[in-house]
């Protein structure tokens, strides 16, 4: 089992409501989104999702997919485990702080730009009923996954 798969149809349709609703500037960028398999972590937090702009050989390798003559713009990665334990507006949340992390350059390429603070200014507005919904996914994400370790221990010693 390799570490990546496609998202479903249901991230996609709402990636593109969150875009409609949200960031129309963003409507024509074409996004792959793929799931991470394996647990992530930087500065030991785990990654729930990130987004990457795609260089000239990513580009290049996905112009059939994209049904383009110059392949997706962005990778939109997404934590599986975090995706099937959470709820729909956490989803909302997750993938709007993601695209957040897009702009234009004076070029009109797309970039990708840190955040304004430890989240965005947009983002804490937008969330003020459920400021700490970030740790919340992560730590039933972490969870499912230290049940997951926990249970291959088991088996494995039940083998022995």
């Amino acid at each position: 089992m390799g570490r990546f798969e496609d998202v479903d149809n249901d991230v996609i349709d709402l990636l593109h409501e969150i875009i409609q609703q949200y960031f129309p500037e963003f409507r024509n960028l074409k996004i792959k989104g793929l799931f991470d398999l394996k647990k992530r972590t930087n500065g030991g937090k785990i990654v729930l999702a990130r987004i990457q702009k795609t260089n000239d050989l990513l580009r290049h390798l996905t112009i059939e997919e994209s049904r383009s003559d110059e392949g997706y713009d962005v990778i939109l990665y997404i934590d599986r485990k975090c995706w099937e334990n959470v709820g729909r507006e956490d989803k909302v949340r997750l993938l709007r702080h993601e695209i957040r992390h897009l702009s234009f350059n004076e070029k009109g390429e797309v970039v990708v730009v840190p955040h304004d603070i430890e989240d965005f200014v947009e983002e804490v507005q937008l969330n003020q009923n459920d400021m700490r919904w970030r740790d919340r996914v992560a730590t039933i994400t972490s969870d499912v996954y230290e049940q997951e370790r926990e249970l291959t221990e088991n088996t494995r010693q039940r083998r022995r």
